[in-house]
């Protein structure tokens, strides 16, 4: 339907001849003219990638296929002869490439920052420095979305090495704060989120000087701040059902933090540095009924039995440094390189075969040290398929993202990554790389 503006204006009783009149003209071509340019950009534009060898995760592999993918979401997949290129789509030319669903690692530190005078170089050393305990150690309202500060250069290195989505996770003290999701698609972390928060997390660390000191002071900390919690909430929903002739409860910040993840059930994230960390956990998974998801568990190989009992789901770190309280660790240096090299890799592939539900992260590593870690896990006897479940799927179902992640689905958010090669073959090179269907382009880089 077209308007006049001038009679529109008339009849508003303005004269044509007076400077109001061509003001306020001027201002309705405007926004005429800048309207379509805004909603062209809030639009991605269509991509069909063609000739491709598909590997959807979901289903059998397609060795010559097309994606088509619109605003942001894959919109079709299969054999190219069955699917049809829209007249709109920029067609991606993709023989000799083989697509996959974006690689998720659920728990990382990326883009958190070190206030302290030496900055770290390293991801490890980035590690070290930032789970130091702070001062005080609870930190359960902590919004870790607020502390990130994304950079290209930074989301460019995973992208290379296959990854598209994120846990960015605190690491500082006993209650650590919340988590929240991203997805790798720019530098601007609103545009990044995913879910925000995601889940609480908690360590098993102690205090130099201040209350906890001990391992056992650690667990009793805990396990009295989830105590308290219980007894906060249910006087403070006495007291809003009939507040008569009760007591007013004091507001109470850190035990109010926890309500969502004590009472509501919200998943809580355990850091297990160790076998016996896990143990904790569970215990005090068990004692409140909580929805938990234990991270770290490089040594979850010495307590299947405890895992296939409690079937709770497992974020398992490719680091393979033994922890401190190790033997390995306490037998001199030439032990630990022994089981750094051979022990500790084979952790995944003895999950996968007590059929162990797990996902892969890369917690605690750098984008290049995982790459070197995760061939150690290949070789130790992890199948490159689990591998790839480890990475796609199986993070999805944790994270409570499976309808959008993890696999080549029709519906699903336009994540994939394209190499030439198989992704985990040594000298493969991630060439291709859509988040949120924004085309990001790294074959000239790779070459």
């Amino acid at each position: 339907m077209k308007t006049n503006p001038g009679k529109f204006f008339r009849l508003a009783g303005w004269k044509t001849g007076s400077g109001l009149f061509w003001l306020a003209l001027v201002a309705w071509l405007w926004l005429l003219v800048s309207q379509p340019a805004l909603t062209a950009a809030a639009v991605k534009p269509a991509y069909a990638l063609v000739n491709c060898r598909l590997v959807t995760v979901s289903g059998p592999t397609i060795e010559k296929g097309t994606i088509v993918i619109r605003n942001g979401l894959i919109e079709a997949v299969g054999a190219s002869q069955k699917i049809a290129i829209p007249a709109d789509a920029e067609v991606i030319e993709a023989g000799g490439l083989t697509a996959y669903p974006g690689l998720i690692s659920a728990h990382t530190n990326l883009f958190l920052e070190i206030k302290e005078p030496d900055q770290p170089q390293t991801a490890e050393d980035f590690m070290t420095a930032y789970t130091q305990p702070a001062a005080p150690q609870e930190f359960p309202e902590l919004l870790i979305f607020r502390e990130i500060k994304p950079k290209t250069k930074t989301v460019e290195s995973w992208h290379r090495v296959g990854f598209t989505t994120v846990v960015v996770a605190p690491a500082r003290g006993i209650f650590q704060g919340q988590s929240v999701i991203l997805n790798l698609n720019s530098d601007q972390a609103n545009r990044m989120v995913l879910k925000q928060p995601w889940a609480l997390h908690i360590n098993f660390t102690t205090e130099r000087g201040l209350y906890p000191s001990s391992l056992m002071g650690t667990v009793a900390f805990i396990r009295q701040k989830f105590y308290d919690t219980q007894h906060y909430s249910l006087h403070l929903k006495k007291y809003l059902d009939s507040p008569r002739f009760l007591t007013r409860p004091e507001y109470d910040p850190f035990l109010e933090a926890l309500v969502p993840f004590v009472v509501e059930k919200k998943p809580v994230v355990f850091q297990c540095n160790n076998q016996e960390d896990i143990k904790r956990a569970l215990r005090l998974i068990d004692e409140f009924q909580l929805k938990a998801v234990l991270s770290g568990c490089n040594e979850a190989w010495r307590v299947t039995a405890n895992l296939k009992t409690a079937r709770i789901p497992l974020l398992v770190s490719l680091d393979f440094r033994p922890p401190a309280t190790s033997l390995y660790n306490q037998q001199g240096e030439a032990a630990r390189k022994k089981a750094e090299a051979e022990l500790y890799p084979a952790n995944a592939a003895i999950l996968a075969r007590e059929n162990i539900p797990f996902a892969l992260t890369s917690f605690g590593l750098s984008d290049t040290s995982l790459g070197k870690n995760l061939q150690a896990a290949l070789k130790a006897g992890l199948s490159p398929e689990a591998a790839l479940k480890a990475l796609t799927i199986e993070p999805a179902r944790i994270l409570g993202l499976d309808q959008q992640l993890g696999t080549l689905e029709p519906g699903k958010m336009a994540n994939l990554v394209l190499t030439r090669g198989d992704l985990f073959g040594e000298k493969t090179r991630v060439v291709k790389v859509l988040v949120d269907g924004i085309l990001f382009n790294y074959e000239e880089k790779s070459q």
